[in-house]
């Protein structure tokens, strides 16, 4: 079901792609070929990662979240950008209950990678890099520990803790203009962890923001629709 779910949006985001790389793209003066530059976005675009919101249906409502963008370009091809959300994990299994809620925020720059395009136009492809940080907490009840010659052992907890976490991102995505100032886009992310939870009880199920609380590295993909407020 989350498979088919991206792949749903993902084609949505590429078509809405395809049509900005096969708009004319250049232009002739005389019998030269003339490179037309974008023009640099004014103002500040804000926006959410849409998939965001299909957390409840696609894991059963056992894990909700939010997530806000925003990006502001700063000169020729670079863009700053900042991103911030929240996550809750809630899982009701027979062997434990389980609760993660912690918020994270990421800042990092990104660079256009188009250098052709029609006048006027503010479609990027583009590079990118976020640091990314993360605090939370988590707790745990109703724990069976099963065991192999004696009764299983029931009722156990770990305590509510609070920890934090830090990471590295790398990604390429795109941001197509589909209506005036209106944008839908998509970005793959390689992340690295640089600094690791730490818990005397257990490993994090989650690293809000992040991915898997017990991994060295993590693959995501974001859904974000954005508008540009000029000023």
């Amino acid at each position: 079901m989350m498979r088919i779910s991206r792949y749903i949006i993902s084609l949505i985001v590429l078509l809405s792609v395809l049509q900005m790389q096969y708009t004319p793209a250049i232009c002739n003066t005389q019998e030269d070929t003339t490179r037309i530059y974008i023009n640099p976005m004014k103002g500040i675009r804000v926006g959410v990662d849409f998939s965001k919101f299909l957390y409840p249906f696609i894991y059963n409502w056992e894990r909700t979240g939010f997530e806000a963008t925003a990006d502001m370009h700063i000169k020729k091809n670079l863009f700053g950008a900042v991103e911030a959300g929240w996550l809750y994990v809630n899982l009701n299994r027979t062997e434990y209950h389980y609760k993660q809620y912690g918020f994270y925020g990421k800042f990092g720059v990104d660079y256009n990678l188009l250098k052709q395009k029609v006048p006027g136009s503010n479609d990027i492809l583009y590079g990118g890099v976020r640091y990314g940080f993360s605090a939370f907490n988590q707790q745990a009840e109703r724990i069976t520990i099963p065991a192999h010659y004696w009764h299983d052992s029931t009722g156990q907890t770990i305590p509510l803790s609070y920890m934090t976490a830090h990471w590295l991102e790398f990604l390429l995505g795109v941001k197509a203009e589909v209506l005036k100032n209106f944008y839908v886009g998509m970005s793959f992310r390689l992340k690295f962890r640089v600094i690791k939870p730490k818990d005397d009880f257990s490993t994090p199920y989650m690293i809000p923001g992040y991915g898997n609380g017990n991994a060295s590295t993590a693959i995501g993909i974001n859904y974000c629709l954005s508008y540009n407020f000029h000023f």
